[in-house]
């Protein structure tokens, strides 16, 4: 055996065992081993560019997934990208109830939190809202605000990307409006972030404005519904006195009565002073019968009891006995009166239920205090080049691993 040892390139001594061959006859022909020995340096040479082809191919896939989506990225941020600008500002929604609490009172409330504390998450979520989208357009032209001309087409609006749209445009807007609540201080910042600095102001003190009207009409709407209720009771209250009254003049009217109570009273002591009267005229008959039987003045005692007692037993029936007399004229009326003075009652609690309501409603009055005004910037915050471009070539660059990942393993179940 022939034994070929040859350094080609990079690669390692190859060793080439060829038969022994003094001679090789096809066809009358003799090859001699020289020849045998330089087809075998020809054939050296395959492996070097066959190995090339391999290493190209092995990278392409690389080079597509992970290299030319970062080159894509890198000529769109640092060529093409427009500067944006960012304006923050700082609020506090606050209450006469948010005063500091100890660690004691913090553990006495448990995780409950005050009603300045919920209306701040009422705020944030309205500054993303549809609504304040819709205020944004109407007060401040907010679409003409993220189409200015020196924004670059695939981050204006509209672009070929999105529609034109109130829809599309709420998700644009909540792209470009951020709102941070932090629940250990309760201050909430305000991020707008637009093409130039001065609509990024603008915007933010349009949306700080809306804020504080939303915080104005729940503070109403909270007032209304307080003090709504102890007002109707009040108002019920009233009605219930006036239709008392209106009982009672009616009465009065028909019975001719204003008080049948004080009008019974002399009555009540005409017949007092008749039964006296009776009485006397009764003790001195007695007398008279005892001392002279025979007394003319006998009659006359007699006659005047008659008339006393007939007195009497007309006063009573003008008192008491028939539907006519003043028994169920004062019952009647004292039903009235029983009536008038659980009304009052009733009214006199009422007023003092509505000015309790008022007092509870001032005293839970929020209101929105800023702590900073929008900024103007002065320089652009957005895109952040490098970190962008970083960004995509790491997330690429995960896809492709993955994906490298799954075919490797598929590949090595396939061999399984």
């Amino acid at each position: 055996m022939y034994h070929l040892s040859l350094l080609a390139g990079r690669y390692s001594a190859v060793d080439f065992r060829l038969p022994m061959m003094h001679l090789f006859a096809m066809d009358g022909f003799e090859i001699p081993s020289g020849t045998i020995a330089s087809a075998g340096s020809a054939l050296l040479a395959i492996p070097r560019g066959f190995h090339r082809g391999r290493g190209v191919r092995k990278a392409w896939p690389f080079l597509l997934v992970v290299m030319l989506p970062t080159f894509i990225a890198a000529i769109y941020y640092f060529l093409i990208a427009a500067p944006q600008y960012v304006s923050q500002a700082e609020f506090v929604v606050r209450g006469a109830s948010s005063q500091p609490m100890g660690m004691l009172s913090s553990l006495l409330t448990g995780e409950g939190g005050s009603s300045a504390d919920e209306d701040a998450y009422v705020v944030q979520d309205y500054l993303t809202s549809r609504d304040a989208a819709r205020t944004m357009l109407r007060t401040q032209g907010g679409a003409a605000m993220f189409n200015r001309p020196e924004g670059d087409w695939p981050a204006r609006f509209p672009n070929i990307f999105t529609g034109a749209t109130f829809e599309h445009f709420y998700r644009y807007y909540k792209r470009h409006i951020t709102v941070d609540l932090d629940t250990s201080t309760s201050i909430t910042t305000l991020q707008v972030r637009t093409f130039r600095a001065q609509d990024s102001q603008a915007v933010a003190q349009a949306l700080l404005v809306a804020a504080e009207q939303l915080v104005n009409q729940m503070n109403a709407r909270k007032r209304a519904n307080m003090i709504g209720s102890a007002a109707k009771e009040l108002a019920e209250a009233q009605d219930q006195l006036r239709d008392v009254e209106e009982q009672m003049a009616a009465y009065r009217n028909r019975e001719a009565l204003l008080d049948p109570l004080k009008q019974a009273a002399p009555m009540l002591s005409n017949i007092n002073e008749l039964q006296v009267a009776l009485t006397s005229t009764r003790i001195q008959l007695a007398q008279v019968q005892t001392e002279s039987p025979n007394s003319p003045s006998i009659p006359v005692y007699q006659h005047r009891i008659a008339v006393l007692e007939d007195q009497i037993a007309r006063s009573n029936k003008e008192v008491t006995g028939s539907k006519t007399s003043l028994v169920p004229k004062i019952t009647d009326y004292d039903a009235l009166v029983i009536k008038q003075e659980i009304v009052e009652k009733g009214l006199a609690a009422a007023a003092s239920a509505l000015i309790s309501a008022k007092g509870q409603a001032d005293r839970q009055q929020v209101y929105l205090e800023e702590i900073s005004q929008p900024d103007l910037a002065d320089y652009a915050t957005y895109p952040q080049r490098i970190a962008d471009v970083l960004i995509v070539f790491a997330t690429f660059l995960m896809v492709y691993l993955m994906g490298k990942l799954i075919i490797n393993g598929a590949r090595e179940h396939q061999i399984v």
